[in-house]
């Protein structure tokens, strides 16, 4: 059988992509992930192991993308892999930056209110007391 991918190397690619997929599932599991955050490394890493354990699919998407050298191929999912997530990570971090600052501005007014009934509270127990 002609495979396009050496044994040795679809083996150890796939020892790989489990123990990821593993590690990932940990930190989910462990709460310092959350599912929403890592459900790109979820989804392209079991997509990585099913193109590692059929590698035609690899051949019959580079054919269908007009890609004419499987390998070729293999090199631009992996760049798509890591765009994917890079662009997934940077969503998740503009969404908590947005969070962040939306909490900063009501933790101001909030601030600024509370200083108010103070200088307020002040002024009328002075007042009152005196």
């Amino acid at each position: 059988m002609n495979t396009i991918i050496p044994l040795e190397l679809r083996l150890t690619a796939l020892a790989i992509l489990v123990v990821f997929l593993s590690w990932v599932i940990r930190l989910i599991r462990r709460q310092r992930l959350s599912v929403r955050d890592s459900l790109a490394w979820l989804l392209t890493t079991m997509a990585a192991i099913l193109v590692t354990v059929v590698p035609e699919l690899l051949v019959a998407a580079s054919r269908l993308v007009g890609i004419h050298v499987p390998s070729n191929a293999f090199f631009a999912g992996g760049i798509l892999y890591l765009a994917v997530n890079v662009l997934a990570g940077t969503l998740a971090i503009s969404d908590n930056a947005a969070r962040t600052r939306r909490l900063t501005q009501e933790c101001a007014l909030l601030r600024a209110e509370i200083e108010q009934l103070r200088r307020e509270f002040g002024e009328r127990g002075g007042a009152a007391g005196g």
